[in-house]
C-alpha cells in the first residue's frame, strides 16, 4: 500500500511538471505585431503573456482582461497607453491615447487632413510612447525675384520663411509684397523688388539774360551788341532710386553754381537824325531826279549864308541851306 502511494505521488508530480490541459495556440496582437503563443488551456491571459515574455505597462489595456482564464484558442489584444506630442501647423500639444495609429490620433483630435496637408509619421503608423506626430500644410508658393519666377511646395509659415526656403535674401531697401510677416497661403505669389540708391552729379546750363540799354550816340532805330551773352553752369547732386535696375525717382540733394552766366547787353540807339543829314540824304535822292536849275538866294544879313532853290526834272523844288 505504501509503495502504491509513492507511485501515485510520482505520477502527479510528472503531470504537475509537464502541465495539464490541452495544447492550444493563442494569438497576441500588440501595436500591429502579431505573436503566436503555444500554451495549454485553460490559462489566464496574464500567464499566457508572461510565457510569451510580453510585459504590460501600468496604463496599458488588455482584452480580454489579464485575469480572464482562456478555455479556448483565441486572440489577446494589447492597447498600449502612449503619451505623444501632436503638432498641427506649428502648434504643439501633449496627448495621451490608448492604442491606435496616427490616423486614430488625428480622428480623436478632430484633425482632418486636406489635400495640401501631410502628416509624419504616416497615418498607418502605430503610436508609441514619446512619439512626435507633426501635421504640416503643403502650400504652392511662387516667388518673383531678380528677373525670374520660381515655385515651391512649402509648409505653413510666413513670407520670411518662404524667402529662406527659396534661398533668397532681401536687402534693407528691397520691397516685398506681401509683407515678410504675412502668413503663407496656397498659390500665393510673392514679389521681391530689388531697390538700390546712388548719388548722381549732373551739370545744367544757366541761360544768360538779355539787357537792352538806350544809347544816345547811336541813331534811333539802330542797335549794337555791346556784350555777347554766355551761358553759365550749375552742378546738381541727386539721390536716384532704382527698382529692379530701372530709375524710379530722384531727389535733389544740393545744387551750386560753378560758372556764372554773362548777360548779353544790346545798345539801343536814341539819337535823332540831324537836319543836315536829312537834307543831304534828300539831296542825293533829288540828284537822282536830275537837277535842272539851282538858284542861290543869299542871306541879307550875311552874304556867305543863304539857301539854294533847286529845280528837278520831276517838277519838284527843294531848298537847301549853304
Amino acid at each position: 500500500m505504501k509503495r502504491y502511494a509513492m507511485i501515485l505521488g510520482a505520477v502527479l508530480l510528472v503531470l504537475a511538471l509537464s502541465g495539464c490541459g490541452k495544447k492550444a495556440v493563442v494569438t497576441v496582437s500588440d501595436r500591429g505585431v502579431v505573436t503566436q503563443v503555444e500554451t495549454r488551456l485553460p490559462r489566464t491571459v496574464a500567464k499566457i503573456l508572461e510565457d510569451a515574455q510580453i510585459t504590460l505597462g501600468a496604463e496599458d489595456v488588455v482584452n480580454p482582461s489579464a485575469d480572464t482564464k482562456m478555455e479556448e484558442e483565441g486572440e489577446i489584444v494589447i492597447s498600449r497607453c502612449n503619451h505623444v506630442k501632436l503638432t498641427v501647423d506649428g502648434e504643439t500639444k501633449d496627448v495621451t491615447m490608448t492604442g491606435g495609429t496616427v490616423a486614430d490620433l488625428l480622428a480623436q483630435q478632430g484633425v482632418t487632413l486636406t489635400e495640401f496637408q501631410a502628416v509624419s509619421p504616416a497615418e498607418v503608423t502605430w503610436l508609441t510612447e514619446g512619439m512626435e506626430v507633426v501635421v504640416t500644410s503643403s502650400l504652392q508658393v511662387t516667388l518673383v525675384h531678380d528677373g525670374k519666377e520660381e515655385q515651391k511646395e512649402l509648409p505653413v509659415g510666413t513670407v520670411a520663411d518662404a524667402l529662406e526656403a527659396f534661398g533668397v535674401k532681401a536687402e534693407e531697401l528691397d520691397r516685398i509684397e506681401p509683407a515678410l510677416t504675412e502668413p503663407l497661403s496656397h498659390k500665393m505669389k510673392i514679389v521681391l523688388v530689388r531697390v538700390t540708391q546712388e548719388e548722381v552729379t549732373e551739370t545744367e546750363e544757366i541761360a544768360y539774360e538779355t539787357e537792352r540799354k538806350n544809347d544816345s550816340s547811336i541813331d534811333k532805330g539802330k542797335e549794337k551788341t555791346k556784350t555777347e551773352g554766355v551761358n553759365g553752369e550749375k552742378e546738381l547732386v541727386y539721390l536716384v532710386t532704382y527698382a529692379d535696375g530701372k530709375e524710379e525717382s530722384r531727389e535733389l540733394l544740393s545744387e551750386k553754381v560753378v560758372k556764372e552766366p554773362v548777360n548779353e547787353v544790346i545798345l539801343v540807339g536814341t539819337k535823332k537824325k540831324s537836319e543836315t543829314t536829312t537834307k543831304s540824304a534828300d539831296k542825293e535822292e533829288t540828284t537822282k531826279r536830275h537837277e535842272i536849275n539851282r538858284i542861290a538866294v543869299p542871306n541879307c544879313d550875311d552874304p556867305n549864308h543863304g539857301y539854294y532853290e533847286i529845280y528837278y526834272s520831276d517838277g519838284t523844288v527843294e531848298y537847301v541851306e549853304y
